[in-house]
């Protein structure tokens, strides 16, 4: 039998999976990131299967529940499948990891607050999302700390990287061809980058793995500074 520790990463094809694959996991850990290809996240039984049955026989050490619906403006008419895959996916994924004893670690998000605060957001403030987006991710927070599972909620904003899509990719694409680019000015944030936040969870998830007394509950990280 292996002695592996395998995490069980969802997203795999996103920013953060992608870093997540890439980063420098030490020697006996290991990760098995999917994408809709091979979990559909809105098939909850499926999901309950994924973790019941581990990776070749052996038991997943872990979960880091990175996958998501991400498309803001497209959730407010798109309610139920944002419902779906920002909640309903992760309840169904720390239901699981509970009855296997195994942690989950859950991605959040900025959105589940209201955007009001000058400043940095501390995990004790008042959530209250606007949107459908933020609303679903609050679910999903919900359901994972009212699981029973060994959990770290992380909160996260505005993720950058080399890959997928992001506004830094999308300013340089318009601006390559626009000779002036008119962009709203009313919003405040903390760029991150998908590498940083992805070495931030492999250094979680080991901890929750191996200690079993290591800290639980909500978490917020992102690169420091603000645009």
């Amino acid at each position: 039998m292996s002695d592996v520790k395998r995490i069980l990463v969802t997203g795999g094809n996103g920013q953060l999976g992608t870093e997540l694959k890439r980063y420098a996991w030490p020697e006996g850990w290991a990760v098995t990131a999917i994408d809709i290809d091979e979990l559909d996240l809105r098939d909850t039984a499926a999901i309950a299967a994924m973790v019941a049955k581990g990776h070749d026989g052996q038991p997943w050490a872990a979960v880091i529940s990175a996958g998501a619906y991400t498309a803001v403006d497209k959730a407010e008419s798109d309610i139920v499948t944002a419902w779906a895959v920002n909640a309903m996916a992760p309840a169904a994924f720390a239901e699981s990891c509970a009855n296997a004893g195994i942690p989950i670690v859950q991605v959040s998000t900025d959105y589940v607050f209201d955007g009001a605060r000058d400043g940095a957001w501390e995990v004790t403030d008042p959530v209250a999302p606007l949107g459908v987006y933020g609303a679903s991710k609050l679910g999903g927070e919900l359901a994972v700390r009212t699981s029973g599972a060994r959990h770290a909620i992380v909160r996260t904003a505005w993720v950058v990287s080399a890959h997928g899509n992001n506004f830094i990719k999308t300013m340089l694409r318009v601006g390559a061809t626009n000779p002036t680019l008119r962009v709203v000015d009313d919003q405040h944030g903390s760029p991150t980058s998908a590498t940083d936040l992805a070495a931030a969870l492999a250094t979680i998830t080991m901890r929750l793995v191996e200690d079993s007394a290591a800290p639980t509950g909500t978490y917020h990280f992102s690169n420091a500074g603000a645009v």
